[in-house]
């Protein structure tokens, strides 16, 4: 699950990734895993604010994909979000614009995702029925 918190000016939130070794170096969305019986909005609420600490409400969906990688398969959904308050962005975290998204080094699944934010954030800054739970 990956949030794409989008900010009222059209940028995303983009954190550094850790902890995963082959991927150092590389920036991403928020999020995390699905615990059993959880949704996927319940997940990314949950993964959002214990990874960065922040509120968020949770949008569509913006993509999904699977990608295999060398030692493993991941399938990726990325909804759009709203930040829920005025929290700062955690240290190393970034609010950037799509397309600066799309110009940092990225872990080779996040790639079609980030092509498709930018299309996606600017039907969400069209379409005012796009609702947030």
């Amino acid at each position: 699950m990956l949030a794409a918190i989008v900010d009222r000016r059209g940028r995303v939130l983009v954190q550094p990734r850790i902890g995963d070794p082959a991927l150092a170096g590389t920036w991403e969305l928020p999020g995390g895993k699905i615990r059993p019986g959880e949704d996927h909005a319940a997940a990314l609420v949950r993964e959002v604010q214990e990874e960065i600490g922040l509120a968020i409400r949770v949008g569509g969906l913006a993509a999904a994909l699977c990608h295999a990688y060398p030692d493993r398969r991941v399938a990726l959904y990325a909804y759009l979000c709203r930040p829920v308050g005025t929290a700062p962005p955690p240290h190393g975290a970034r609010w950037l614009q799509p397309e600066e998204y799309r110009s940092l080094p990225l872990p080779a699944a996040n790639g079609p995702i980030a092509a498709a934010l930018g299309d996606a954030i600017a039907l969400l800054d069209r379409d005012s029925s796009i609702s947030y739970k």
